[in-house]
């Protein structure tokens, strides 16, 4: 059975899996065009190749947007470019690469759970990324997500052990800046690295990314009028989505003002989303307990969705994972498990395995750990060997 243990398997199966399921999740979220729908990258994409720049996905006037990041959307425009914008050829080649970045992420979580802890936490948490619904089903979306999570497995594969050479650690601060304009939240792989690089690699590593991302931030600023230290500009409006009057849930997209209405082509999309987090704001000061009480139902969305009982119990087991895990993961882990969903707690959660999608790899990993230990300890109580 060498072959459970073998990560290409594990990758392979993966990205067979997710291609196997591109047509069940197409027919369950409709016609092609439908999954197409209110994609805000897939937009920006189509102003991209219609020669209009950097435009606003709410509206198919040329209106400058911040509202993404441009890494993803730049990545749609190459395939439309080639395969035509919004066809059913593009669609399926979006999902394809994004199926194999998926399963390739498998392949990188088994490299650290071999690296750093076991064989058997490595194949555990290796297949459970492969073939778990939740999982292989936000691989097939378009979005970045899927990018996200591979380049936190790559990175915990590369950083830990890297040379310190300072070319090294330049090369890694480029590496990261493409690694922010994809998803900006990853910013947060510096704070929890924090005990593999010391403050030197550190500085040069922040330096190089600060300079390969000065572009972006004079695009946005020129276009804008604002600067945007996350590189987005859509946090107000996100906010919005989540705390606004009239609305019910935790997410309510239905009611207040939409970004697809008349008011964000006459005011431009930074007053527009600058309107919508004031008036989050003023609604969050009028109400502030049912904003906790809110915050609170979006934490358990964040963890919990969309098979409660399942991520209950993968969370619990990360969170006991943590004591056998080496202290700089421990630390890793705790950084991105506390900090990464904070803004999602406040805002909106209502694409919670999505959003949740890039940290799922270490709270597999920290999954695996109790998991492990109690496979070695039934073996040892049986007298089987514990050798995997």
């Amino acid at each position: 059975m060498r072959w459970l243990h073998n990560p290409l398997v594990i990758a392979v199966v993966g990205i067979s899996f997710r291609i196997l399921l591109i047509p069940s999740v197409l027919n369950w979220l409709g016609t092609p065009t439908d999954h197409f729908q209110g994609n805000e990258p897939s937009h920006i994409a189509a102003h991209l190749i219609r020669g209009e720049g950097f435009g606003s996905p709410f509206t198919d006037l040329a209106i400058p947007t911040a509202q993404q990041p441009p890494l993803y959307p730049l990545f749609i425009a190459g395939i439309f470019k080639l395969f035509g914008a919004f066809s059913r050829t593009s669609l399926y080649l979006i999902l394809t690469i994004n199926c194999v970045a998926g399963g390739v992420t498998a392949f990188f979580i088994h490299k650290v759970g071999s690296k750093y802890f076991s064989p058997v936490v490595a194949s555990l948490s290796a297949w459970t990324w492969s073939v778990l619904g939740p999982i292989a089903v936000t691989d097939i979306t378009i979005t970045g997500y899927a990018f996200a999570a591979l380049t936190v497995v790559v990175w915990l594969n590369v950083v830990p052990s890297l040379s310190p050479k300072i070319g090294n650690h330049i090369l890694l601060g480029i590496a990261l800046a493409f690694m922010l304009l994809l998803n900006p939240m990853l910013a947060l792989l510096m704070p929890a690295s924090v005990l593999w690089l010391n403050k030197r690699q550190t500085l040069v590593i922040m330096v190089s990314a600060l300079l390969f991302l000065t572009p972006w931030y004079v695009r946005n600023y020129h276009a804008m009028g604002h600067f945007y230290p996350a590189l987005r500009d859509n946090l107000g409006m996100e906010l919005y989505l989540g705390n606004h009057p009239g609305m019910s849930g935790t997410c309510d997209y239905w009611t207040g003002e939409s970004p697809y209405g008349g008011e964000l082509p006459r005011v431009g999309e930074a007053r527009f989303f600058e309107l919508r987090r004031r008036e989050a704001i003023a609604y969050i000061m009028t109400a502030p307990s049912d904003f906790i009480v809110r915050s609170i139902k979006r934490f358990g969305r964040f963890w919990f969705s969309p098979w409660p009982v399942v991520y209950i119990i993968l969370f619990v087991l990360a969170i006991w994972g943590l004591r056998f895990s080496p202290r700089p993961f421990s630390v890793f882990s705790i950084i991105l498990f506390v900090f990464y969903p904070l803004i999602f707690y406040v805002t909106q959660t209502a694409w919670a395995t999505a959003y949740r999608h890039p940290i799922e790899p270490i709270m597999l990993l920290m999954a695996a750990q109790p998991v492990s230990s109690w496979l070695r300890l039934g073996k040892a109580e049986t007298g089987a060997p514990s050798r995997t």
